[in-house]
């Protein structure tokens, strides 16, 4: 996982647009609005959380155990609140091409595939920790519901080109 060229790319999407988050929310409410009843009616502190827990993640990419604790317990109240797997994918397509947007021209396909790999990796995490009747509600893998053009490649190691 290309650690570099995650963080470069968030610079410059937060510089580009530090509500980039809450762009996110918009798009992905527009595009599925069936999640929007998970949500309050104030979006920006969701948003804020959103935005936090990117960087935290990024800050611990080489940290295995904190992320398998850290985006496990996410996953688990994730699962409580009925975010279903589907979800996830709807989630990464939808933060990829709101990046995507807001960093413009200076977007590249190669951050675009480093966004894809990490949030793979990220909800290969949180559905480990769902209960198992929570995964067993769709048939949607997390590889098959975030467009990729690579393998997923674990949070922690490193395949940097």
């Amino acid at each position: 996982m290309d650690k570099d060229l995650l963080e470069h790319s968030l610079t410059l999407v937060g510089a580009g647009d530090p509500d980039f988050t809450i762009r996110f929310y918009e798009r992905l409410f527009d595009e599925h609005p069936s999640v929007r009843d998970l949500f309050g009616t104030n979006i920006r502190p969701q948003a804020a959380m959103l935005q936090q827990a990117i960087v935290a993640v990024l800050d611990h990419l080489d940290d295995p155990g904190w992320l398998q604790e850290s985006v496990g317990s996410l996953g688990r109240v994730h699962a409580s609140l009925g975010v279903t797997p589907q979800m996830y994918g709807w989630v990464a397509t939808t933060l990829v091409t709101t990046m995507a947007a807001v960093g413009g021209d200076t977007w590249t396909d190669d951050m675009s595939v480093a966004w894809n790999e990490a949030l793979t990796a990220v909800t290969v995490i949180m559905l480990d920790a769902y209960p198992t009747e929570a995964k067993d509600e769709t048939t949607c893998s997390p590889q098959s519901s975030i467009s990729s053009t690579s393998s997923p490649t674990p949070l922690g190691s490193s395949s940097r080109r």
